[in-house]
């Protein structure tokens, strides 16, 4: 198999296991090689990483190059930029999709600086639009307020990309896939850090937030004042539901900024989600877009939720919460 000018991307492992943002990357990855006729080849370092290796490829790899070495075993800045350079350059992808998390955006950065190539962060969407095999990448600017495109000029093409922005595939164990196992001179590097021990603690009882909750209500510019937004925040509470608002309440200090729903805020994805007074401007929707069920209500039967939302109600959300509230409790028993 041809694993040079393909779709790369960065995998990490939790413990043994693929992290599930490997997972997200994996699905946008094979949606971008079929759109060109292109491999999705994964690129992974650390200590005993075939088990998360070979999942990788029931998630859409064709291929998988490992970098094993116990000088590997738990992350290292340094360590870790020579693997993945080493092979990024070997390999040549015409991309390497990088996660958002802590050590994805450190690597990220050294990476860049290291290869020489610019780097794209904190993508909300990215696609081919031309014949060519320059990506176009989507990210947000001024905090929200708009959208831009933007294009790199060199190769490898990085980006890094935040959990809760692409769908993974399901998983399919009856694909095959190539493991390819690399060795890196690290020059007698030796880690920075090391782990020497590791103990489990009792998980601790998770509180209700937007972020863990089944059923999450958020509020928007429609609440008219603060007494509004805390009457929402009220019949949150009744039924059982986390609370968050949009941008505009949080600009307007009525809320923390850990209250907010959205691409430059919270990204959630609950089985429930209740949008009261919400418009459904872009970066709000990117935030819920893989909640389960979208229920909103607006006064303005043009307002751009209601093109996403899985049932919409034109009305006052002040006249809308007790009739919503006595139906979820009758659902409940």
């Amino acid at each position: 198999m041809e694993l040079k000018q393909n779709i790369g991307v960065y995998l990490e492992a939790a413990g043994s296991a693929l992290s599930s943002l490997s997972i997200e990357l994996l699905g946008k990855a094979r949606q971008l090689a079929d759109a060109k006729g292109k491999k999705v080849v994964g690129f992974i370092a650390g200590q005993d990483v075939q088990a998360a290796a070979k999942e990788a490829v029931t998630y859409g790899a064709d291929a998988v190059v490992t970098v094993e070495d116990a000088a590997l075993a738990s992350y290292d800045s340094v360590l870790y930029t020579k693997a993945i350079a080493a092979v990024t350059a070997k390999y040549e992808p015409i991309v390497l999709l990088i996660g958002g998390s802590p050590d994805g955006r450190d690597l990220g950065g050294r990476l860049s600086a290291q290869l020489g190539v610019g780097l794209v962060a904190d993508c909300t969407d990215v696609c081919f639009e031309g014949d060519d095999d320059t990506l176009t990448w989507i990210r947000p600017a001024y905090t929200g307020k708009l959208f831009v495109k933007i294009q790199t000029t060199t190769k490898p093409q990085l980006a890094t990309i935040s959990d809760k922005i692409f769908h993974g595939t399901p998983a399919d164990p009856s694909r095959t896939g190539d493991i390819v196992a690399e060795s890196v001179d690290f020059g007698g590097a030796a880690p920075s850090v090391k782990v020497t021990d590791f103990k489990a603690v009792e998980k601790e009882a998770e509180e209700l937030t937007i972020e863990t909750a089944d059923i999450v209500v958020g509020a928007g510019r429609g609440v008219q004042n603060e007494d509004g937004m805390k009457a929402v925040q009220a019949f949150a509470q009744r039924i059982g539901a986390a609370f968050g608002v949009s941008k505009p309440l949080v600009d307007k200090e009525w809320a923390p900024y850990e209250w907010q729903i959205g691409i430059t805020g919270k990204k959630i994805a609950p089985k429930i989600y209740i949008a009261l007074g919400i418009s459904g401007a872009i970066q709000h929707k990117l935030g819920i877009q893989d909640a389960g069920l979208i229920i909103a209500v607006n006064k303005d039967p043009d307002a751009l939720i209601f093109k996403f939302a899985h049932y919409g109600i034109v009305g006052d959300l002040f006249e809308v919460m007790p009739e919503l509230e006595k139906q979820i409790k009758k659902i409940r028993g």
